[in-house]
């Protein structure tokens, strides 16, 4: 009789995390991925657990609305400045339950620009993120061209630089 118990337990356990996970795939639009200067917060708010990694999630995953995430800043590794002079640019990862990270202007003045990473993590104690990982690049648009600003990671605080 305890083998039949054990094998009840066990699918009961694989059928919740088959719930869970359909529920993450049925609902909601994805997250935006517009990265012009609004964003002003430079921490985030810890409520569960850091995921493995420390970068963002699928960009065409739908996200639930109610579960805005965990948002997490962190230091872009290099900035590009695109042809344009207006756009900074830089490569990014991401995959399971992350979305597409967002470069973001927290500030900027005739003198510097500050910039961030923003990532959003929908993890959730028991439940499974897909296994896979993404590469891509993440952009934002300057008000006014960078000239000769200095771009800053809002983060460590410290000069970054541009190619």
């Amino acid at each position: 009789m305890k083998p039949l118990v054990k094998t009840v337990a066990t699918t009961a356990v694989v059928l919740t995390a088959l719930a869970g996970c359909a529920s993450r795939s049925s609902g909601g639009s994805s997250a935006s991925n517009a990265g012009a200067g609004g964003d002003t917060a430079s921490s985030s708010t810890p409520s569960s657990p850091a995921s493995p990694s420390t970068s963002a999630s699928s960009s065409g995953s739908a996200s639930n609305p109610s579960d805005p995430g965990t948002v997490k800043y962190v230091s872009p590794q290099g900035v590009v400045l695109e042809k344009d002079g207006v756009t900074l640019a830089t490569e990014v990862n991401w995959g399971g339950c992350n979305d597409q990270p967002q470069l973001v202007v927290t500030s900027q003045d005739a003198s510097k620009v500050v910039v961030e990473l923003k990532t959003v993590s929908h993890y959730r104690v028991g439940m499974m993120c897909p296994d896979n990982m993404r590469n891509g690049e993440a952009t934002v648009k300057l008000a006014a061209p960078l000239a000769s600003r200095q771009v800053f990671d809002g983060v460590k605080n410290v000069a970054l630089s541009v190619s």
